[in-house]
């Protein structure tokens, strides 16, 4: 039987059952340190053990804008709303081409799982109110919103006293106030950084519910009173005011508890090796001075605040003893630039290093990343979108891309894998960008792969806010009108992902970004189908250089090697050496003069290494492909320091 506590938090699906809910353990241990009992009901693993591990699977594949885990649920949400259920399948399939190949099979699944859902919140809602709470509040990121507005409807039909709370990324700013204003069984709305007031707000929930007045309501709350009275409105932003914890320094290790408790008695435990979320900044420091045009992160608050290095390093250590778990997720969106020299180096000397995961920059050097695996930290996501400079520049990310394929080599080097991917879609691109792109791939095989996606266009992000500054007159992502009784207007100001309508034809396809009409794109999606398809193999592709005597020995077992073996010697050999580092070409050629070496040996120095496909010329660079012997295996996927969920084959409900 679960404890008796007075507040009850909710981490409802769709959300990973293989790692705890960060927010809601950062709530549950700010209140547990002043006094106030809570649980966290991690409704996620029950949804897994209800619905099955192929039919769950398949969901978690699907994309937040499909919004087919919020159909599920909208039945119970909105009890009252006619959805058009044929044309919401209609609309999917048009959009999903490969999931259409098997819509009649994936519409059925659907279509039963949603007729289950009453069940299952009448589940969830009979724990949630065991042990008669006073405060049942849900967590609200992607999928998880209309899950939470079912439960937190059925709370209110059950137990009319209880007092109801939304919270989450989903509730920033104008999303959450519009969602406070339409769904009235929804108390509270937090809109952004909570832990900062938790306790006082709990407190005074406790003690006066729902009649907590205007001038007592922290700032980010929309409570009851706002319903008659309106609402606040700031100077900034979308002008809704927005939660902000100025200082993290004093913030508790989360409470993971209660999600280690469901985890033994969870029926798929044994296929689940968790790990820990954590976090050490918030914001974007690269943001603040550079906005990336697609980034929609930080609910419209780039305000860089981190912990110090030396706490954030013995935080890992305590975390990984407290839950005896060696694998941390780090959920900042950007690496604290001091941390490679003043917190790794405490894990670096650690004998059983934890398994660490963070977002960097990509314009990472050598010894940075050698600094970074050797402290525990073998998976980064470095935010390459691109391997064409232009892309690059269009889109604000401050690298090249010269970067991009340095730090994938330095990251084959050094044994750390990678998140990432090639986006397309961006307003202002040219076709013939991807044509060299494409071209540009084919030696790049020994490097570690990605597939691409195309870009999604997200609320906060530069492309949203000004809009009609690039060419875009965007409108929420249909599938939601198939779920919210809303009108458009209010659907705009409640959902994160929005679409370009300038882009779909009349057939519901979006007729500018369709690869088939686009052949630079179209070539660069078979380069990277082929690039990730050489790595399905017993052997993966590789491009190794030793020394030996006055030559580099380099063994080459890529599919566009011109030869298994090459001997450099000479010119060749110390251009090969400089390129390593990615140097400037002319920098290369002005040491070179220096030394009595003249142009034309140069040049052909650097065009017969391009011939053997050992080296490239990119953005006025000289860059060297092939790896040093020896370099360090990359960790397997089933090792991800988020934790990993044992998939067995599950066919996926959507797919681009």
């Amino acid at each position: 039987m679960p404890g008796i506590a007075p507040i009850v938090l909710v981490n409802m699906p769709m959300a990973a059952v293989e790692r705890p809910s960060l927010s809601l353990g950062l709530l549950k241990a700010v209140l547990e340190n002043a006094g106030i009992a809570s649980r966290v009901v991690y409704a996620n693993m029950s949804f897994l053990e209800y619905i099955g591990a192929d039919d769950f699977l398949a969901l978690e594949y699907t994309l937040q804008e499909d919004a087919l885990v919020d159909w599920l649920f909208a039945g119970v949400a909105f009890p009252d709303f006619v959805s058009d259920s044929d044309a919401f399948f209609r609309d999917h399939f048009k959009r999903n081409r490969i999931a259409a190949k098997r819509a009649h099979d994936l519409e059925r699944r659907l279509r039963a799982l949603r007729e289950r859902m009453p069940q299952y919140i009448d589940w969830v809602a009979d724990k949630v109110l065991t042990g008669s709470p006073k405060v049942v509040g849900c967590t609200s990121m992607f999928q998880q919103h209309v899950a939470s507005l079912a439960l937190l409807r059925r709370v209110r039909e059950r137990a009319p006293d209880v007092v109801t709370l939304l919270g989450g990324a989903n509730c920033e700013t104008l999303m959450g106030l519009t969602a406070h204003r339409h769904f009235d069984w929804v108390d509270y709305v937090v809109s952004g950084e909570a832990d900062g007031f938790i306790v006082p707000f709990c407190a005074d929930l406790l003690e006066r519910g729902r009649l907590i007045p205007l001038a007592d309501l922290p700032l980010g709350v929309f409570g009851p009173a706002h319903r008659q009275a309106g609402y606040p409105a700031t100077k900034t932003g979308d002008f809704v005011p927005r939660a902000v914890t100025e200082d993290m320094r004093g913030l508790p290790l989360p409470d993971f508890d209660d999600y280690f408790g469901e985890l033994m008695t969870s029926l798929h435990g044994d296929r689940i090796e968790p790990g820990l979320l954590m976090e050490f900044s918030r914001g974007c420091w690269w943001g603040e001075r550079s906005h990336c045009t697609f980034c929609g992160l930080n609910g419209g608050s780039m305000s860089y605040r981190q912990k110090p290095a030396a706490q954030a390093a013995q935080e890992i250590i305590t975390m990984t003893k407290r839950y005896n778990s060696r694998r941390i997720e780090a959920v900042d969106n950007i690496l604290a630039v001091d941390y490679i020299d003043a917190a790794l180096p405490q894990l670096t000397a650690l004998e059983d290093k934890p398994a660490l995961f963070f977002e960097v920059k990509a314009n990472l050097k050598r010894h940075e990343v050698q600094k970074l695996a050797a402290a525990g930290v073998r998976w980064i996501q470095p935010g390459i979108e691109s391997l064409d400079t232009r892309v690059l520049k269009l889109v604000a990310k401050g690298t090249t891309a010269a970067h991009n394929v340095q730090l994938l080599k330095w990251c084959r080097q050094y044994g750390v894998r990678l998140s990432w991917s090639v986006l397309w879609g961006f307003p202002g691109e040219q076709d013939d960008w991807y044509a060299e792109m494409a071209a540009l791939i084919p030696p790049l095989h020994h490097l570690q792969p990605t597939l691409p996606q195309r870009l999604r266009y997200q609320r906060y992000s530069p492309y949203f806010q000004k809009a009609g500054h690039y060419g875009l007159r965007l409108q929420s992502a249909p599938a939601y009108r198939h779920v919210y009784p809303l009108a458009e207007r209010d659907l705009f100001d409640l959902v994160y992902y929005f679409e370009d309508s300038e882009e779909t034809d009349a057939g519901g396809h979006i007729a500018g970004l369709d690869p088939n009409r686009r052949p630079g794109l179209h070539a660069l999606m078979r380069a990277l189908t082929e690039w990730t398809g050489a790595w399905k193999g017993p052997r993966l592709p590789a491009l190794l250089m030793g020394e030996e005597d006055d030559a580099l020995v380099i063994e080459d077992c890529r599919a566009v090697a011109v030869a298994p073996e090459h001997r450099i010697r000479g010119i060749e050999r110390r251009v090969l050496l400089a390129a390593d580092e990615g140097v400037p070409e002319a920098l290369t050629r002005e040491r070179l003069k220096a030394e009595g070496v003249g142009g034309d040996v140069v040049d052909s120095a650097i065009a017969a290494l391009v011939e053997r496909k050992l080296l490239l010329q990119l953005d006025s660079r000289l860059v060297g492909l092939p790896l040093r012997k020896p370099f360090v295996p990359m960790p397997l996927s089933s090792t991800f320091p988020g934790g990993n969920f044992n998939r067995l084959q599950a066919l996926p409900l959507a797919a681009e």
